[in-house]
């Protein structure tokens, strides 16, 4: 008897870069899925593999359409609808690939679902920006158009898509917020234990979750912020463990330079081995406080308070702590994280329930979305139809035949 092979969701985003944060959403949405019998697929631009032991296999982008197939199509989360270039990532600095990075992942997954015909959804991504008129009327409105459910992460995102289909694009959480219920936190004890094995960290210490991204600043602002840490720190009895959130962003880097800096008791942990490692330390510290919205996003998840630093000032971080109703946390500053870091330290935080109950509602949207592939069978038809017309209409029959050409510039593998 031939086993049967479970529905596969190709899960696109940026998977195959080292930041912690969206390495996370392929992990929860499996756990997501895995009870309605389905499998989960991450797809990425590149072949590259991150530095952290427990990320899930990555596909690349090359093997699209036809060598990899999937039964639905879900795009993000993460801050990826956009056009932007990717040339700030190393791992996008391969060819072309820097221009067409970030549009796969939302315009680029939109025509593989139209093609394999199966149903595109999108994850609760973010979106950064308004788009051009002309980028809004050939891609981001037929895309809106064709797809089956559309979630975003924050109001500003749907703004940015645009008024046309603004009524038929909900607004949920971002789904790390539950992580806690993917991991327990008794199930980071062992990942804990070796961190504090391989760090030496003392088993009574009071540890505080920091994260810095050092990008544009200069030596004195960063020694500025050690000496506000080593006070805040050494007056509560409390040992900063400094955590390279986003390798891939600079963080290792970030931190190292911190630390450096530094003159009290700390940990710097540059060099982190998985993502449970990371939750581990953060989830085991009594506070966060740092650039990085997941790592603010996983101490509220452990019920640990926590402080975003908006800068520069990220309208998703916002956006969060609107969802979990704390505006408080989010600041402008380093001398204003940390006057929020003493209001909040041993005081309850968490995820609200609502948050959940979105999070549920979410999910529960994006089953019915793939057990019905056949509903938006004619809207993938007229996409498809529309951008190959749009194509055509703005670059000529050289867009369409240049394969024939032997202009192309291949796939990347």
């Amino acid at each position: 008897m031939t086993p049967s092979v479970s529905p596969r969701a190709l899960l696109f985003g940026t998977f195959d870069v080292a930041n912690y944060g969206d390495l996370l959403f392929p992990i929860v949405a499996a756990h997501r899925l895995a009870p309605l019998g389905w499998d989960v697929v991450p797809v990425s631009p590149s072949m590259q593999r991150t530095v952290f032991g427990d990320a899930m296999a990555v596909e690349p982008m090359g093997k699209l359409p036809g060598e990899l197939r999937g039964d639905a199509v879900l795009v993000g989360g993460g801050e990826l609808v956009h056009a932007w270039p990717a040339s700030f990532l190393d791992e996008y600095r391969i060819g072309d690939l820097p221009t067409w990075a970030y549009p796969s992942l939302w315009l680029g997954a939109s025509l593989v679902g139209a093609l394999q015909d199966v149903p595109v959804i999108w994850n609760a991504p973010g979106v950064p920006a308004p788009f051009t008129e002309q980028i809004r009327r050939l891609a981001v409105e037929p895309v809106l158009a064709m797809a089956d459910y559309v979630a975003v992460r924050d109001v500003p995102s749907r703004n940015f898509l645009g008024s046309t289909h603004r009524a038929a694009v909900s607004v949920v959480p971002d789904s790390i917020t539950e992580l806690s219920r993917v991991w327990p936190l008794e199930a980071l004890a062992p990942a804990f234990a070796a961190l504090c094995a391989r760090k030496q960290i003392a088993a009574d210490a009071q540890l505080m979750a920091v994260h810095l991204r050092a990008v544009g600043l200069e030596a004195e602002a960063i020694a500025q912020i050690a000496a506000m840490l080593d006070a805040f720190a050494s007056t509560r009895g409390l040992t900063p463990i400094l955590i390279a959130i986003g390798p891939s962003l600079g963080d290792d880097d970030s931190v190292r330079r911190l630390g450096a800096a530094m003159t009290g008791p700390h940990v710097v942990l540059d060099d982190p081995l998985s993502l449970r490692e990371i939750a581990a330390a953060i989830a085991h510290a009594r506070l966060y406080t740092g650039n990085s919205m997941h790592g603010y996003v996983t101490a509220l998840s452990y019920g640990r308070p926590g402080v975003m630093i908006a800068r520069p000032a990220f309208r998703k971080l916002a956006g969060l702590a609107e969802h979990v109703q704390r505006p408080k946390d989010v600041v402008a500053e380093w001398p204003d994280a940390l006057s929020r870091a003493a209001e909040t330290l041993g005081q309850p935080a968490g995820i609200p329930a609502s948050v959940h109950e979105a999070l549920d509602g979410h999910w529960a949207r994006v089953a019915a979305a793939i057990a019905d592939p056949a509903a938006g069978r004619g809207r993938r038809a007229d996409f498809l139809r529309h951008y190959l017309s749009g194509g055509l209409g703005k670059s000529g029959m050289g867009w369409l035949l240049q394969p024939l050409s032997g202009r192309a510039t291949g796939r990347n593998a």
